[in-house]
Formats: C-alpha cells, sequence, structure tokens
C-alpha cells in the first residue's frame, strides 16, 4: 500500500507491505535513486512489515528542496510514529546509512540498525576528506549528466542488469535536483559523543570503491564496540542489487537476532 506524510515541508511517500502485525523493517535507499533500489530484497521480507521509503527529493518525494541528512532522519521518525513501529530494524545503504545515523542519534529506541556502503558520520575526518566533501557538488556540476549517470552507475555496481536500473533511477531525478541536493550530504559529517542504543551491523561490498568507505571500516569497531563488520563478496557499492543472495541472507540473520 503506498501513502504518504507531510513532514518538514515536504510530501514524503513510502509502501508499506507485509503483515500488519507482523515486526518492522524500514527500508532507506542510497542517493540520486529511490525505493526500487530495494525490490531485490522485498521478496526475501516477505513476512516482515516494510516501510519502504522514497526518501525526500527522491522518487515521489519530490520537488523538495531543503534536502539534509537531519531532514531526512526526522522523515524517518515521523513515518515510524505515524505507523506506530517504533521497534522497528533499520536497514539503509549508502545516504542511507547516513540517515540510519543521524536517526539513531537523535531518536533511538530501534530494534537494530544495518549500515551498508557508509562511513560513520560522527567520528573525526582529516580536513581533506572534508573539503573534498564540501566542494564535490561543484565538481558533480561539471560533468555532462550522460557521462555522470553513466559512470556513477557503473562504480557502484558490477552488474549489467543493475547498471541499467541505476542509470534509469539516476535518470528520473535529473541532474539539477541531484547536485541540488548533495550539500545535504556534503554536510552530514560532524564529531558527536554517541552510542548506539541496540545493534549495529556494517556492510561493505567487497569491491566498494566509493569515497573512503572501506578505510574507514575499522572506524566503526574502534569508536563503536560491539559493531559488527562484514564484507560482502562479488559487490561493488550498492551492495542489496549486486550480490542480492548473500546481502538478503546476511540482513535476515541480523534481523532475527535484533528480534530475539
Amino acid at each position: 500500500m503506498q501513502k504518504s506524510i507531510y513532514s518538514g515541508g515536504c510530501r514524503v511517500f513510502y509502501d508499506v507491505t507485509g503483515p500488519d502485525d507482523a515486526p518492522a523493517v524500514i527500508l532507506i535507499h542510497g542517493y540520486g535513486v529511490n525505493r526500487k533500489m530495494w525490490n531485490p530484497q522485498l521478496a526475501a521480507l516477505k513476512d516482515y512489515r516494510v516501510i519502504n521509503v522514497d526518501v525526500r527529493g527522491h522518487g515521489l518525494s519530490r520537488p523538495c528542496h531543503n534536502f539534509t541528512v537531519k531532514n531526512a532522519a526526522d522523515d524517518i521518525f515521523n513515518i515510524i510514529d505515524k505507523e506506530n513501529c517504533r521497534d522497528a530494524v533499520l536497514v539503509g545503504l549508502s545516504m542511507g546509512g547516513y540517515i540510519t545515523q543521524e536517526y539513531a542519534a537523535n531518536y533511538g529506541n530501534a530494534k537494530g540498525y544495518m549500515v551498508t556502503g557508509s562511513t560513520p558520520i560522527f567520528v573525526p575526518y582529516k580536513t581533506w576528506e572534508k573539503i573534498g566533501l564540501k566542494y564535490s557538488a561543484a565538481l558533480f556540476n561539471l560533468y555532462p549528466w550522460e557521462t555522470l549517470k553513466k559512470q556513477m552507475a557503473k562504480a557502484s555496481v558490477l552488474d549489467e542488469d543493475a547498471r541499467v536500473t541505476l542509470y534509469n533511477m539516476f535518470d528520473e531525478m535529473g541532474k539539477k535536483e541531484f547536485v541540488a541536493s548533495w550539500n545535504g550530504i556534503a554536510t552530514c559529517l560532524y564529531e558527536r559523543d554517541f552510542v548506539f542504543d541496540a545493534p549495529l551491523l556494517v556492510s561493505c561490498g567487497e569491491f566498494d570503491k566509493t569515497g573512503t568507505i572501506k578505510q574507514h571500516l575499522p572506524d566503526w569497531t574502534k569508536y563503536y564496540p560491539g559493531c559488527r563488520v562484514e564484507i560482502i563478496k562479488n559487490a561493488a557499492h550498492v551492495v542489496n542489487m549486486d550480490n542480492p543472495e548473500d546481502f538478503n541472507k546476511l540482513m535476515l540473520e541480523f534481523i532475527k537476532e535484533c528480534l530475539k
């Protein structure tokens, strides 16, 4: 069932599937795409109440001109509050992983957090990393949109069919919105003392070359003792589309552990 909520100046759309009385799983997609990114997971999650969100500024949740990771996390809280499922497991990939962290820090009370293809946003970063992120939107703007879409799709997944799917989702968003909203990602890093209040699973594709994601993998266990880190074989950045079989297995195992 498709639903929507007015949150922070934006109409945010989401799908709700599965039994009404089942434990809830919140799916939060990556930047520049939409909730269809999670199609390879929906059958595996059929026994759960799945809330699959089009993050503000993406998919049906457009237009929206005030995208930030914090605003998006507030949207997730408002959806969870409306659907009365505060004890959900949050699953976020890339940008969705940043939103998941922001949600955990500001709201918490979830059953668990699965973060894939993301860096920890509350830990110290080197100056050059912050500067590079700050000016990345201007760099994106220099590329022809056709070139940028193809390069992003190629860098994100190994599977050719998945590349076509990603390309089409990037195309739906359009370059103007893509570049304009990117500053919401570029400003999401800030140092903060924080402890996750539920189990944390971090996963990363074996061939993920996006930014400094792999370089920062050790930071997860350094700053968050008890965090579990898993590398998923035969996958690049968008792991759930590149290797859905292994991703789904890991995700389902984690959800079951969180709900014990």
